[in-house]
């Protein structure tokens, strides 16, 4: 204890020096340490409460965008759906379409058909009635006299008219 008693002025010296520099680092640093650290508080716990207020408005904003994206699917399919619908009567009118096109066309074929028939039995009686009247022109003028003749021509006309073949199609 003789150590403790003879620097015991030195030991309350120090203890007040210690205390005064505890006291000056207080009201000097600790302060503005303490203010610092609210500052920085402050700023965390704004930033915080701005990281969830943008979080929050970031799940709504993907809500919305999937909700939207759930519409525009929709719109798709809808519109998908109409084109297929569309695209089915487009193709059965233009197949309607050409089904009456191939029957005018056919209609129109045999109308030529018949006409062109029409006018080959046409262009064959006169033929053979030509061929006839020569014939007969040259078996009548060898064999026959005047009153023969008459009376062959005109059973010819009758027997002409009576076939029918006189008449026109």
């Amino acid at each position: 204890m003789d150590f403790f008693a003879s620097n015991i002025a030195n030991f309350f010296w120090g203890l007040a020096a210690f205390a005064v520099f505890v006291l000056i680092l207080f009201k000097a640093g600790v302060s503005r340490i303490l203010v610092a650290v609210d500052a920085r508080d402050k700023k965390i716990s704004g930033e915080l409460a701005e990281a969830e207020l943008t979080f929050k408005r970031s799940k709504a904003l993907q809500a919305e965008l999937e909700q939207k994206m759930r519409e525009a699917e929709g719109r798709i399919s809808a519109l998908m759906t109409e084109a297929k619908r569309e695209s089915e009567l487009h193709k059965s009118q233009m197949v309607e379409q050409g089904r009456s096109e191939i029957d005018a066309i056919r209609q129109r074929s045999l109308g030529e058909i018949e006409a062109a028939r029409h006018a080959a039995i046409v262009h064959l009686r006169t033929e053979v009635a030509e061929i006839a009247v020569l014939v007969a022109d040259k078996i009548v003028r060898g064999r026959m006299d005047e009153s023969k003749h008459e009376e062959l021509v005109q059973k010819a006309i009758e027997a002409f008219e009576a076939t029918g073949a006189g008449k026109k199609d």
